[in-house]
């Protein structure tokens, strides 16, 4: 008779053992793909009942004081959508005591509600927390007739409850980063405008030198030597060149995946040739690289811009007409670890705080940092663009240190989830 009420299991209860392990592991696997709270409740409310040759299961949900009947798989209507005070039904006294509840007659058990339970099918019930330590929830299985559960069948709903814990924490963590690429794809907006704004900005003036220079050549009577010809001419070339910049940043910033040419990878001499080219060093200056620096393998746009504005920060701010810039770069597994240094005037712990605000927030937060702000700012937001840190440190009365770490493989962050599409 007894086979006859358990007809679900084998010929052997080890039998069914096995065959529910193996269920349960394929269920496991199918839970590691879940991306959401829903999808691992619909997984598990078929597989609750399915394991064990239950009537019916449903998954409870904790909401603060209340047990709310999320999902439910059965062979008629349970409470579906309902909500429950944790003191008033069997799934609020699994979840406040921890424990899994076997009742073979519902009616004669006093933490059953009779009056939720009289319009319903069930007869028996096994409910299990989902979470041993403060559960988040239960899995109940319910049965049609009279009957108690087979320490097997128990112990496999355990088992599915404490993997439900699992995915339900997955779950939770992916949406949280969901919701931070989307805070990320925000502030890559935020970067888009403030690049427009800015560049748009730096054409203006520097069309206007292009055009200056050559009304002085053109001007009628104007006799003007070679020397200032040729100072003239390379004037406009300067400009162009930093048109050319503002144009491959634009396009970098708009879309890495259609400027490969523009953030193409180049070696720290070139990288130095470049460099050279826009940032004015006087004749007096000293501008040092170690070995290190000329074997690096870097992204041509962003690391000529960070490196051109922090080294012309290092010479604008210099206090003598002589000085020194010493660039550096290490090799450290996955990274290079960039340092510029100058033997210029030391910066106060105050104004290194506003600094490294204007780094981290990439915009001005202070009028006294206005003079280098616009490349400090620019500089954080590439840095923050691309996974990468920067520091400074300072030594009263004289000696700067700017140091930035750039990831060797570097994804910019906008093309965090779509870069499988």
């Amino acid at each position: 008779m007894e086979q006859e009420k358990n007809s679900h299991l084998p010929q052997t209860s080890s039998d069914w053992y096995v065959q529910a392990l193996e269920k349960l592991v394929c269920i496991s696997q199918e839970l590691s793909h879940a991306r959401d709270i829903n999808s691992v409740m619909n997984i598990v409310r078929l597989a609750a009942r399915d394991l064990t040759g239950a009537d019916g299961a449903t998954l409870i949900l904790r909401d603060g004081d209340e047990c709310h009947y999320a999902y439910e798989n059965a062979i008629s209507p349970l409470w579906l959508g309902r909500r429950f005070a944790m003191n008033e039904c069997i799934s609020g006294w699994v979840m406040m005591n921890a424990k899994t509840a076997v009742i073979r007659d519902i009616y004669t058990d006093p933490r059953i509600p009779a009056s939720a339970y009289k319009p319903t099918f069930v007869k028996s019930l096994a409910m299990v927390p989902i979470r041993t330590n403060n559960p988040v929830g239960a899995i109940g299985n319910y049965w049609a007739r009279s009957y108690s559960p087979k320490q097997e069948e128990i112990t496999i709903l355990e088992g599915l409850a404490n993997i439900t814990a699992i995915a339900i924490e997955n779950a939770k963590l992916h949406e949280q980063l969901a919701e931070k690429v989307k805070a990320l794809e925000s502030s890559n907006f935020e970067l888009s405008c403030f690049a427009w704004i800015a560049t748009h900005d730096m054409r203006g003036p520097l069309r206007a030198i292009s055009q200056m220079s050559l009304w002085i050549e053109d001007q009628p009577g104007n006799v003007l030597q070679e020397e200032s010809k040729n100072h003239l001419k390379y004037m406009r070339q300067r400009a162009a060149r930093i048109e050319k910049l503002i144009d491959d940043f634009l396009a970098a910033n708009q879309n890495v995946k259609t400027t490969v040419p523009q953030n193409r990878m180049i070696d720290g001499r070139t990288l130095l040739k470049d460099i050279h080219d826009l940032v004015e060093v006087p004749p007096e200056f000293s501008l040092v690289f170690n070995e290190g620096f000329y074997s690096t393998r870097v992204p041509h746009v962003p690391l000529q811009q960070i490196l051109s504005n922090l080294i012309d920060n290092a010479i604008r701010h210099h206090d003598q007409r002589k000085g020194t810039i010493q660039v550096n770069a290490e090799e450290t597994g996955s990274e290079y670890v960039f340092s510029i240094s100058d033997d210029g005037p030391g910066i106060s712990q105050t104004r290194l705080n506003i600094i490294a605000e204007t780094l981290r927030r990439g915009d001005i937060p202070d009028k006294s940092v206005q003079s280098e702000g616009l490349g400090l700012a620019l500089v954080g937001k590439i840095l923050a663009l691309y996974g990468g840190k920067i520091s400074i440190e300072s030594v009263l009365p004289r000696g700067t240190t700017c140091k930035f770490i750039w990831p060797k493989q570097t994804i910019p962050i906008d093309l965090v989830g779509s870069s499988a599409a």
